[in-house]
């Protein structure tokens, strides 16, 4: 005979009922999470199933939130019950696994149950975990002092599995919900076109100003490949990106049909495991800041067209200054002064024309390319800047090696980016010190060098030294002037070839600074031509 066969009737009757009952209940509660319903509905359904499978007088769950502790509960309830809560809960947030029954007259020292005293007379607490994390503390009362069955345990467990299950995917709901509405705010917001595809470049992401733009409704555009709503050959590069064009890097422009200007930029969307799960496409309107940069553009050209005449002149007449009479010492002290200042003041007109026109976002300068001998524009340089070497007594030489091909280059721009390199390297090197001005061939590049064995530069001043207007200030600079000018055009002009300038130096050492042009047809032949 079985262990069953052995019950009394009644007792394996009422041991079957409890048992369809438990499944029953478990049923339903699942159905509830199943279907998305909040903790108001399910967890209530919840600790009902506990008081009714444990003859409980209460069953209550606690959760902190915002600061404080919420609580769901059924069956008594009441200032006693949820005066317990905080204790309760912050005792429970210690345990690492089911409590065992607490008597509430003797409970833990660290456990204050003095509310429940006469109420009920004993407790369990259950913390609620969820990967490794509490969730909140589940804690039934009881009136009597009660001994729990081991499937009575099981059961508990069970349902206090799933109030944790129910508590976890409720906050990931909130969690996700607060975060879409955070996203189609931001995006609703943001005045810049944004689309965002997967990895099959079908449209997940269309804002407001992409409709507006593009004349398509997010509704028809979610979900289709991006090249069956995006018709513009720029973005279909940006977003397909092929072997002659790595797209994002690229600065483009897309040009509306209302004649609007755009920029447009491609960012990869990397996923929490590191992976590419698609891209990002911002489309902003720049029309303004183009009219701006072209005014600004015309401005700078016709103020600095205007300035030479004048600088030409007072040349002139400082010149013709000894024709007229005789000229002391003092006063060719004076006019050489008045020579240098009228230098330096037409060297940074040119300077301020030479960035506004290489200047990538608001300049329109075109390489006037040429056939040219890079070892004769060394030559040229050094030839040029040879008198204010000598008198520092700098030791300014020049060095080819002997396979410089011919190139197709800007020799204007080349030169005075050369030009804008040897004269920082005489200005930042003492008396009696030495600049090399070479030209050289490493891995399918031209190399022009400039070094110098001079003041050299701080680690954490080179990482800006390209950028617009930036100078090195030290002590031992100062009388130096300089515009903060000639080195990003020495690497604008470099960029405008497809290259890129870059320095290495060392304080106290002296610094070389590289003007880099690969060898690409374009450089060699022209573009085939």
């Amino acid at each position: 005979m079985t262990a069953q066969e052995t019950l009394p009737t009644s007792e394996l009757y009422s041991t079957l009922q409890r048992y369809l009952d438990q499944r029953r209940l478990l049923s339903e509660v699942s159905r509830r999470i199943a279907a998305s319903a909040g903790l108001a509905e399910t967890l209530p359904h919840i600790l009902n199933g506990i008081c009714q499978a444990t003859r409980a007088v209460s069953a209550r769950v606690v959760m902190r939130e915002n600061g404080g502790t919420i609580s769901f509960a059924s069956g008594l309830a009441g200032g006693k019950f949820e005066a317990a809560d905080s204790p309760i809960f912050n005792y429970g947030q210690n345990q690492l696994s089911p409590v065992d029954i607490l008597d509430v007259s003797t409970p833990p020292s660290d456990l204050d149950l003095s509310e429940l005293t006469g109420a009920v007379s004993s407790i369990l607490i259950l913390p609620l975990q969820a990967q490794k994390m509490q969730v909140g503390i589940l804690w039934v009362a009881f009136e009597q002092a009660h001994q729990m069955a081991q499937d009575e345990r099981d059961f508990v467990e069970l349902l206090a599995l799933q109030a944790t299950i129910a508590i976890t995917n409720a906050r990931t709901f909130e969690e996700a919900k607060s975060g879409r509405e955070q996203l189609a705010a931001i995006l609703a917001s943001v005045a810049d076109a944004i689309i965002m595809v997967d990895k099959q470049r079908k449209i997940r992401v269309f804002n407001p100003a992409a409709e507006a733009l593009f004349q398509v409704t997010a509704k028809a555009a979610v979900g289709q490949p991006f090249k069956n709503i995006i018709k513009s050959e720029t973005l279909l590069k940006l977003v397909y990106p092929d072997e002659q064009n790595d797209g994002a890097e690229n600065i483009v422009e897309y040009v509306a049909p209302d004649g609007r200007i755009f920029a447009p930029h491609v960012s990869e969307v990397i996923g929490e495991n590191g992976n590419t799960d698609g891209w990002l496409l911002a489309v902003r309107d720049v029309s303004r800041f183009k009219r701006l940069n072209e005014n600004m553009s015309t401005f700078l050209h016709t103020v600095s067209h205007d300035l030479r005449s004048p600088l030409t002149a007072a040349k002139g007449y400082l010149d013709m200054l000894p024709m007229v009479g005789e000229v002391n010492d003092k006063q060719e002290t004076m006019m050489g002064k008045i020579v240098t200042s009228i230098q330096d003041m037409t060297n940074l007109v040119e300077k301020v024309l030479d960035a506004g026109r290489l200047d990538p976002m608001m300049g329109t300068y075109q390489l006037r390319r040429e056939s040219i001998d890079p070892s004769d524009i060394i030559s040229k340089v050094v030839s040029t800047l040879s008198s204010a070497a000598q008198k520092k007594q700098i030791n300014l030489r020049s060095r080819s090696a002997s396979n410089i091909p011919i190139m197709y280059l800007d020799e204007m721009m080349i030169e005075r980016a050369l030009q804008n390199l040897v004269e920082n390297a005489i200005k930042y090197t003492p008396e009696n010190g030495e600049v090399v001005v070479e030209v050289e061939l490493k891995n399918d590049t031209l190399i022009f060098a400039v070094t110098d064995n001079g003041l050299g530069i701080a680690p954490e001043d080179q990482q800006r030294l390209f950028e617009r207007g930036e100078r090195v200030r030290r002590k031992e600079h100062k009388g130096i002037r300089g515009s903060g000018l000639g080195l990003f055009i020495v690497r604008n002009v470099a960029q405008q070839h497809g290259g890129d300038a870059q320095v290495q130096s060392e304080e106290g050492k002296g610094s070389r600074f590289e003007i880099l042009i690969p060898l690409t047809d374009e450089n060699l032949r022209g573009g085939g031509d």
